[in-house]
């Protein structure tokens, strides 16, 4: 059985994809923070097929919490690793300077520097894995707000515009060895939890091709694809309805 990473799995498009993946992989499965979701996610997929899942707890802005998660996936190849965590808040534009630098800089170390940091510890493993049978794939889960800007959301949009170079870059690096680095960039497919919506379901449903909004199994099926898609790489994948046309 196949072997497969994903950030940011306990709860919303996370839990989505390690269900939709469990069918063809054997899941290391990351959290921020043990919860409930990570133990009810557990018991479903260990009920489907009995241990074939891993938990593994980090906070990702924090990088020797980073080497100690890489560290605890061992040594054994990895087929994919698909990077979902992030950290979605508001810029307040009205802070001071110094506050505006410190929330993107978090933004950053979560939503990019995270990544980097993970593929490039994580890169023997998954070019054993090309050795072994093949091919290896990456995916990083951006957002339709890295090519349009998030009105009161600058850092989070910023965040997600660097994703896009990161994955391009990391394909073109890793590229020789046989690792695959792309990318799926969702609209909506789920609301906040915040108390308050960045945006209305009129707003999103006017100016979608489709006329409505996305699920999180859009997503996951867009990742399956990538992950078995052996010639596409550096590619950003849209599942947004049309939205960005």
């Amino acid at each position: 059985m196949h072997r497969a990473l994903i950030t940011g799995a306990s709860r919303r498009i996370g839990a989505v994809l390690a269900h939709h993946l469990h069918r063809n992989y054997d899941l290391e499965l990351h959290a921020r923070t043990p919860r409930e979701e990570a133990d009810i996610l557990y018991q479903a997929l260990h009920t489907v097929r009995p241990d074939s899942v891993c938990w593994h707890y980090a906070e990702l802005a924090n990088a020797e919490a980073r080497a100690g998660l890489a560290d605890e996936l061992g040594e054994a190849p990895l087929d994919l690793a698909v990077f979902n965590a992030s950290h979605f808040e508001p810029s307040n534009m009205g802070a001071s300077p110094q506050q505006q630098v410190e929330a993107l800089r978090h933004v950053l170390e979560v939503n990019l520097v995270s990544t980097w940091d993970l593929c490039l510890r994580l890169r023997p493993r998954l070019a054993d894995a090309v050795r072994h049978s093949g091919d290896a794939s990456i995916v990083v889960i951006l957002d339709l707000y890295g090519s349009h800007p998030l009105p009161g959301y600058e850092a989070y949009s910023i965040s997600r515009a660097a994703g896009a170079m990161l994955v391009q870059s990391l394909a073109q690096a890793f590229g020789k060895e046989g690792i695959r680095v792309n990318a799926v960039a969702p609209g909506t497919v789920l609301w906040s939890e915040g108390t308050i919506r960045a945006e209305s379901e009129t707003q999103i449903t006017e100016s979608t091709a489709l006329g409505h909004m996305g699920l999180p199994e859009d997503v996951a099926h867009a990742v399956a694809y990538l992950a078995t898609a052996c010639h596409t790489t550096g590619i950003s994948l849209p599942v947004d309805g049309g939205r960005r046309l």
